[in-house]
């Protein structure tokens, strides 16, 4: 009885000698991450746009436009598209929200990276004594088959950034909510156009200096291979640089889907 005793109060020892050299590591590795600097560079997106196969399987207006709203249409009058093909506008007519084909055939058709309009007249939803017509009207953009890319990819991209920017900033220079956000475009070309530091109006920047490096390693990056359409035609696309915390409320603003 007293062996087994011991045996118990020599696992415990064990135990708690095991907890008291492990905890010091686990929190020293918690802290490095907590204090690691995010950044991340994302698309950021047109106010609605969808991908080919999204449009070549849009069967009704809530599959062009996730934010449409069925339920506020008593009595669909008109349901008009209208797209751009070889610099003619071509309009397809509907009696309701369900495409017809020769509105899915005249949307395949569409010059790419031109913008596809929606113009729904309808009797509303309500219980008011005169009910009028109302319009609502949305524009959407096909998506290119082939996104923007860094020469060599996410990775090297990740790394010229730590290298160039991220190395270079102080220790503790964001805290709490900061956020710094550097806007570009992607021309067809595949060169850095029309960077810009957004969000000064809402605070978001807190260091010139800061902002000016991060700046300035956004304009010196080499060229990328643009964003292409499966017809080979090239777009330019905007992209976000984004320092700090991500739970930032300027984040919705900035129209990114990050994955």
């Amino acid at each position: 009885m007293k062996i087994n005793n011991i045996k118990n109060i020599q696992n415990n020892l064990f135990v708690l000698l095991f907890i008291a050299l492990t905890f010091p590591y686990l929190g020293s590795s918690q802290d490095s991450l907590t204090n690691e600097l995010q950044c991340e560079v994302n698309r950021s997106y047109p106010s609605l746009s969808i991908t080919k196969d999204q449009l070549n399987e849009a069967r009704s207006l809530i599959d062009l436009n996730e934010r449409y709203k069925p339920s506020w249409v008593r009595e669909y009058l008109s349901v008009e598209i209208l797209t751009s093909h070889k610099e003619k506008t071509r309009k397809a007519v509907s009696k309701n929200d369900t495409l017809s084909q020769e509105q899915k055939d005249i949307m395949n058709m569409a010059e790419v990276g031109t913008d596809i309009s929606v113009m729904v007249r309808y009797i509303p939803e309500n219980t008011l004594k005169n009910n009028d017509a109302k319009e609502m009207n949305f524009a959407f953009t096909v998506e290119p088959e082939n996104s923007a890319t860094f020469p060599g990819g996410p990775q090297q991209l990740k790394q010229y950034l730590k290298e160039k920017a991220i190395d270079k900033i102080p220790d503790g220079s964001f805290q709490n909510y900061d956020l710094a956000a550097v806007k570009f475009t992607i021309n067809e070309e595949g060169h850095i156009v029309d960077a810009h530091i957004f969000g000064s109006e809402y605070q978001t920047s807190k260091n010139e200096k800061i902002d000016e490096l991060l700046l300035e390693t956004i304009c010196n990056m080499p060229s990328w291979k643009p964003a292409e359409y499966s017809n080979g035609i090239k777009v330019k696309q905007d992209f976000v640089l984004t320092v700090g915390n991500m739970e930032s409320c300027v984040v919705p603003l900035l129209n990114i889907r990050r994955n």
